[in-house]
This record gives structure tokens, C-alpha cells and sequence, in this order.
């Protein structure tokens, strides 16, 4: 099981942000707003019209709320905890996990070290938003409930549900209904747009989650593909993020220069515990053994996971801005970039382009890595679909299919900022979007995770994934 916490290891190294900022605040500070549309350019998205208007969101973590749907159609519910069933087997508790501005990988760490399981026992059906409050279902192998009700931690908190057997797999659900505030301008109707993509839906396009807060989980994929873990293993430790703060731009550049010292590399990686968590952990094998650089890798499994699922999103980004640039209907399904079936021929143009086409080959070396089985539609429809004006701006109720991303989405009708700065036009007031929706309040669980909702989210305290 983890050996500390992964909250630990981001209080450490708040502490040392913290004293730099005291010292020297420009280290910590991003002077220009990342423009939306670089962003979009750089994940393969180059369709979107530039006058969109602007919307910000995730100011707080409980300005994006997520609430899974089981395959059943219910909702865990943020607001509304679910009564206890008591049953004879008690050998797994199915509890609903509440967490706040925490990633997935990081909660199920923490979980497991709490309640003295391996992480292999936690079982979920889907990944959800890091700088968030989400609810989803959990079951958890050999836990008690008394145990589960009496969980410590700042960003999580458990509802046990019933009792029983078996496990949660990934992809038992049937979505996630989706809670947001959009902070906009004065003046900013969105009523046109809303009722437009209400009818016609959107392009089911891969959100910028999808590769990494520097997006570069598509280059590292793409060098995994093509054969050269070296080239991908120095992009990883070595190459800032377009939009990174100085601090944290020159830290990649200190690794990138002493490439190759590991020794030296790890003392330069331990002063950043939980933003180069995954960093320390692949130093530490190259130390054991420098020649063996797949084995390196293969200690942070859901990373490189990431990487190369972040190319083949890549590649259906760029497939899909051809077709509406070229005036191309889209497909109502499209496979995925990397089909186990071998390349699919609507993408074979850019595999040639970018010298992977031999993906399944190489695939082979990354066991923990699954080809997709089956295509994704081409066009995704929203249901539950309401929006209210605020003071603030707007806040917006949908529900989307499992694997359909909620920015995706809203990047249709706004050209959408976060992280800092904070553009001039937003108005920082707190909003409880459940209530603005009539469907309950937020107010419980503001309370119950004060420490990490009482204030807005700063870059370098949210959730840091390669």
C-alpha cells in the first residue's frame, strides 16, 4: 500500500512555493491568461470559431460540479446521501466517495493508505475531475463501514451504501451529470447557443484533460510509438509547459540539463514531492538500473497510459478538425486512433505523418497498455439540459455520456479560460450552482471541505498530472 500520503506530499511542497513566493512572488506568478484557442491548437482542435464569447471557469473547485450516473440511470447524488442496505456478505462495501479538488489516481492512493487496503481493492467506474467536487461509486474490498464512516481527510469523504460482493469495473456507468459555473462578461446571452447545441450536439472531441496540464502527453505517446523511450523519458522530466509559471519552467529546464545524472536529477526532483511524485518514482529505477528504461517507465503504468491514449486522442482531434474544415459530414461512429484491429484508414495519412503507424508492434512492449476494441460516436447529444443567469454569469445542468468530456462541450460556446490569472471581467463571488439550479445546495459540503474550498483554486495547488 502508498507509503504517505499524497495530501502530505502537496503540503510539503506548498510550504517551499510558499517561501519562494514570500521572497520572490514573480516566480510564482503567470503574467498572460493562456489564450483558449492556443490551447485547443495544441491538442488538434482548430475548427471552433474565434468569436466565441469568453467564459471562465473552475474560479473555485465547487464551480465545477460532477455527480456519475450509474448504469441503472440514478444519480449519486452530491447533496442527498443514499440509505444504508445491511446483507449477510459483507465481504465488499459499495460506498459513495465525495471528493473535492483531488485527482482520481491521488484520492484512490490516499484511500488505500487510510484504510489499509492495496489500491487494487478500491474498484471505480470512471476517472473524474481533479479541480472539482464529484461524487461517484466506489466499492472497497474487505472494508467495514464503521471504518469507512469514520474516514479523516481534507478532500475526501465516504457514504457507505450496502454490502456485498464483487467489484465495480471501469466503464460500469452510464455518464456523469455535470454542474458548472461560467463566469462571463456582462451581457454575454447564451441563449441562442445553449438551444442550438441542445439540438444538434457537439463534436465529441478530446478535452485538454486528456494530455496532461503541460499537453504533452501526445508527444510522449508519439515517441513510445515510434520506438524511442529515450526521446520520450527527456520530454518527460525536461520540457516546461507552454504556460508554466518561472518556477516551475526553469525546474524543467534544471532537469533537462543534468539529463542523463540521475543521481543529481533526484536531488533536484525531491524538493517538488507531489508535482514530480511520478518524476522521483521513474529516477529511482533508472538509478537501480540506467540500461532498463521500459521497466523505468513501467512504475507510473497510469501515466504512460495516459501518453499514449493522449496520442490517439491527439489523432482524433486532427481527424475531426479536417472533416469540418474540408465541409465533411461527421460520422455518427468513429474508431479510435489506435484499434486493435490494425490502422484504421481514416487515419492513415497522419500515423505515416507522424512515423507511428506501427503502433500495435509497439504496443506489444507496454503490456499494461490495451488497444480499443470499439469506435466512439462522432457526435455527442446533451440531456438534462438547463442553464440560469447569474450575477456571475451563468451557471449550466447537463448530463453527457460515459468518456464525453464536459469542456468539450462548453468550449463550443465559449472560448474558455482558467487557472491564473484571473481575466479582469470575472466577478469572484462564490456560487452554490445546485441551488441556482433548484437542486439542493452545495452548503454541506462547502463546510465539510472548508480547507480546500474556502479559497480560489491557485495554479500550483491544483492537481498536477504529466
Amino acid at each position: 500500500m502508498p507509503d504517505q500520503l499524497i495530501s502530505h506530499l502537496r503540503e510539503q511542497e506548498h510550504a517551499l512555493v510558499e517561501a519562494i513566493r514570500a521572497e520572490h512572488p514573480e516566480r510564482v506568478e503567470r503574467m498572460v491568461s493562456p489564450d483558449p484557442d492556443i490551447i485547443l491548437g495544441r491538442i488538434g482542435i482548430t475548427y471552433l470559431s474565434p468569436a466565441r464569447p469568453s467564459g471562465y471557469i473552475k474560479l473555485f473547485a465547487h464551480d465545477f460540479l460532477v455527480e456519475e450516473v450509474s448504469r441503472d440511470g440514478s444519480i449519486v447524488s452530491l447533496s442527498h446521501a443514499s440509505p444504508f442496505e445491511s446483507n449477510e456478505d459483507e465481504r465488499t462495501l459499495w460506498a459513495d466517495l465525495i471528493k473535492a479538488n483531488i485527482s482520481g489516481f491521488n484520492a484512490t492512493n490516499d484511500l488505500a493508505h487510510l484504510l489499509k487496503i492495496e489500491p487494487g481493492q478500491i474498484g471505480f467506474a470512471g476517472i473524474k475531475d481533479a479541480v472539482a467536487v464529484t461524487s461517484q461509486r466506489v466499492s472497497l474490498r474487505g472494508v467495514k463501514k464503521e471504518l469507512a464512516e469514520t474516514l479523516e481527510h481534507e478532500h475526501m469523504m465516504l457514504r457507505p451504501v450496502r454490502y456485498g460482493n464483487g467489484a465495480i469495473q471501469p466503464g460500469e456507468l452510464s455518464g456523469n451529470r455535470f454542474t458548472i459555473v461560467v463566469r462571463t462578461a456582462p451581457d454575454q446571452s447564451i441563449d441562442t447557443l445553449m438551444k442550438q447545441l441542445g439540438q444538434d450536439g457537439f463534436l465529441n472531441f478530446f478535452g485538454s484533460q486528456r494530455f496532461g496540464p503541460r499537453l504533452i502527453a501526445q508527444r510522449l505517446g508519439q515517441k513510445l510509438l515510434q520506438d524511442d523511450t529515450d526521446g520520450a523519458l527527456q520530454i518527460f522530466f525536461g520540457e516546461p509547459g507552454l504556460f508554466d509559471v518561472p518556477l516551475y519552467h526553469d525546474l524543467r529546464k534544471a532537469l533537462g540539463e543534468a539529463y542523463g545524472d540521475w543521481g543529481q536529477m533526484l536531488a533536484i526532483a525531491e524538493n517538488f514531492p507531489f508535482t514530480l511524485s511520478n518524476e522521483i518514482k521513474v529516477l529511482k529505477a533508472l538509478q537501480r538500473d540506467p540500461m532498463k528504461t521500459r521497466l523505468a517507465l513501467a512504475q507510473i503504468q497510469e501515466q504512460v497510459k495516459m501518453w499514449v491514449y493522449g496520442y490517439g486522442s491527439w489523432v482524433v482531434n486532427r481527424y475531426l478538425s479536417e472533416l469540418v474544415e474540408q465541409g465533411k459530414n461527421i460520422p455518427d461512429e468513429i474508431p479510435l486512433a489506435l484499434m486493435e484491429q490494425g490502422l484504421p484508414p481514416e487515419y492513415q495519412h497522419l500515423f505515416e505523418h507522424d512515423g507511428t503507424e506501427n503502433y500495435l508492434e509497439q504496443l506489444k512492449k507496454f503490456p499494461y497498455v490495451q488497444a480499443a476494441k470499439r469506435g466512439i460516436p462522432g457526435r455527442i447529444k446533451l440531456t438534462d439540459l438547463k442553464w440560469q443567469e447569474i450575477p456571475q454569469g451563468w451557471v449550466v445542468r447537463f448530463s453527457l455520456p460515459k468518456g464525453a468530456y464536459a469542456t468539450s462541450c462548453l468550449s463550443h460556446m465559449f472560448r474558455l479560460y482558467s487557472g491564473w490569472p484571473i481575466p479582469e471581467w470575472v466577478k469572484k463571488e462564490e456560487v452554490d450552482a445546485l441551488a441556482a439550479v433548484e437542486n439542493g445546495t452545495i452548503a454541506p459540503l462547502r463546510e465539510k471541505f472548508a480547507s480546500v474550498l474556502e479559497r480560489p483554486i491557485l495554479k500550483e495547488e491544483a492537481e498536477t498530472t504529466n
